[in-house]
């Protein structure tokens, strides 16, 4: 569906189509009192139709939701003339045919006032399910953090400061405290990415980028921090893409998985595809792979005792892709690897946002299209 076009403007053209069928049949039926009454009839009914359009800001319900809306009532003031139709062959049959012009037109405003109203409690009811089951996949995410992540490094650490107390010689005491700080350190990036999965979960902004610079600043940050990973770009120009505030933060996550859980000898190659209605991003790497466990828990989108993720990194790419509208994959490279492929939906672009980034500003462009 075209962004470019409210669906407001959906509601007031299906209404406005109802409207002309009731102005048609006084036009072509001829004149008369009852003739008139059917007219209002149904013209009264397409003012449904323009009052959900009206009406429609003060609804909770997403963009994507509002068109599913409109395309509910669309059919539904499709479908009811097709059951008049029947209704109508019917009592030829018997017989006792009624005016076939107004019950088609006033079937169709039936339909479009239903449809329109009836859609949009549908899709509100709808979205209201699927997020009260996101939020119950981030409920049992940061409790499974709680109980398992947090207490295993918290254990680890006060076991370390408990032997400091019996250490006798400074080696032994620098050692401990700096496994122990090493321990709470990595329960502090945990609690700050569950912090950060929450918020990317309650936003519904979205913003614009250009993703060749996100992909090539972010490529050069990392490379700098592992001089010794290998990393090709496959990219356009420019691609810019209007998407969730946190994709920086996303494709990061993705490039450090591939960096930071394989051996240094791993290989990776990114891409940008444009397409007539989607932007591909894709990496890949030639290191052991995610776990079939892994990628099962993210398909299945909920976290269980026996199945869930070792990190919050795929959780955090997961939720930032699909709360734009997006979809990511997690498949096996060929012969050995990972590929991780994001697509995201083609929308109008904001000039004014183009660039951003939502941890600072994007580094100057690069000339090298393979860093190392």
């Amino acid at each position: 569906m075209d962004f470019h076009v409210s669906p407001r403007n959906g509601f007031v053209a299906l209404g406005g189509i109802c409207a002309a069928l009731g102005v048609r049949h006084v036009a072509f039926a001829g004149g008369g009192v009852g003739v008139l009454f059917e007219s209002a009839l149904i013209v009264g009914l397409s003012g449904i139709v323009l009052y959900t359009a009206y009406d429609l800001p003060e609804w909770d319900v997403s963009v994507p939701g509002r068109w599913r809306a409109v395309r509910i009532g669309g059919l539904t003031a499709l479908s009811f003339p097709a059951l008049a139709g029947v209704v109508w062959l019917i009592w030829l049959l018997s017989h006792h045919a009624f005016k076939l012009s107004f019950l088609v037109s006033f079937a169709a405003s039936l339909g479009a006032a239903v449809g329109s109203r009836a859609g949009l409690y549908v899709v509100k009811a709808d979205e209201r399910l699927t997020e009260a089951q996101e939020l119950t996949t981030l409920l049992s995410i940061n409790d499974r953090v709680l109980r398992h992540n947090i207490r295993n490094e918290l254990s680890v650490a006060l076991g370390h400061l408990d032997g400091i107390e019996d250490a006798v010689d400074r080696a032994t005491i620098a050692e401990r405290a700096g496994i122990a700080r090493s321990h709470l350190e990595g329960l502090v990036e945990t609690s700050e990415r569950t912090r950060r999965i929450a918020s990317i979960w309650r936003t519904e902004t979205l913003q614009s980028f250009d993703l060749v610079a996100v992909v090539e600043a972010r490529v050069a940050q990392l490379t700098a921090e592992s001089p010794g990973t290998t990393v090709h770009t496959e990219l356009p120009d420019s691609c810019v893409v209007r998407t969730h505030p946190s994709l920086p933060l996303a494709f990061e996550e993705a490039l450090r998985n591939a960096i930071e859980h394989n051996d240094d000898d791993v290989t990776i190659t990114v891409r940008v595809r444009r397409d007539p209605d989607a932007t591909t991003l894709v990496i890949e790497d030639t290191g052991k792979g995610i776990p079939q466990v892994e990628r099962r828990t993210l398909q299945n989108d909920e976290e269980t005792p026996l199945e869930h993720t070792e990190g919050l990194g795929l959780w955090l790419i997961h939720w930032t892709v699909t709360r734009a509208g997006g979809t990511v994959e997690f498949d096996e490279n060929d012969p050995q690897g990972t590929v991780v492929r994001i697509r995201l939906p083609r929308r109008p672009e904001s000039p004014r946002s183009v660039g951003g980034n939502a941890r600072g500003p994007e580094p100057g462009r690069y000339g090298s299209r393979n860093s190392r």
